[in-house]
């Protein structure tokens, strides 16, 4: 003979066991935390400019690896010899191309910063001139 409760918890969720000091196994929930959100480089966009440069020197990477490859394998190089070929071919091709992107870079970042001196003088002269207009008194003239 069953009792009726006994039947019924085989629908109800696990509920945490004392054990033997009395206290119980689950540990209480703790309310979740809200994540700060970190900043990914996801908003930052880099120059068009900077980012042809980039993608072309990727593609020609990739293209001339596998050319050397191809030529490698349709020669009869050995495996020893075909990553030799290809290792030298991308470190040399890599470096030169770092060096053009890194030179791009660097003139678009001077342009740049020359753009926003001149940009900072022309404010500068502009709130020189508002304030001497303004500092200057109207002309007084005296009835006799």
């Amino acid at each position: 003979m069953k009792n009726e409760n006994t039947e019924n918890l085989g629908n109800q969720p696990n509920l945490p066991t004392p054990d033997v000091t009395g206290k119980s196994k689950k540990k209480a929930v703790k309310p979740k935390k809200e994540k700060k959100e970190k900043k990914n480089g996801e908003g930052v966009r880099l120059p068009v400019l900077v980012e042809f440069t980039y993608t072309v020197s990727v593609l020609l990477l990739i293209i001339l690896a596998l050319i050397v490859v191809v030529t490698s394998l349709l020669t009869g190089a050995t495996l020893l010899a075909l990553v030799f070929r290809t290792s030298v071919a991308i470190l040399i091709m890599g470096g030169l191309l770092a060096v053009i992107s890194s030179q791009v870079s660097s003139g678009l970042l001077f342009s740049s910063m020359v753009e926003q001196e001149e940009y900072e003088k022309k404010q500068a002269e502009e709130l020189e001139k508002s304030s001497s207009i303004e500092m200057e008194e109207p002309i007084r003239e005296e009835v006799a």
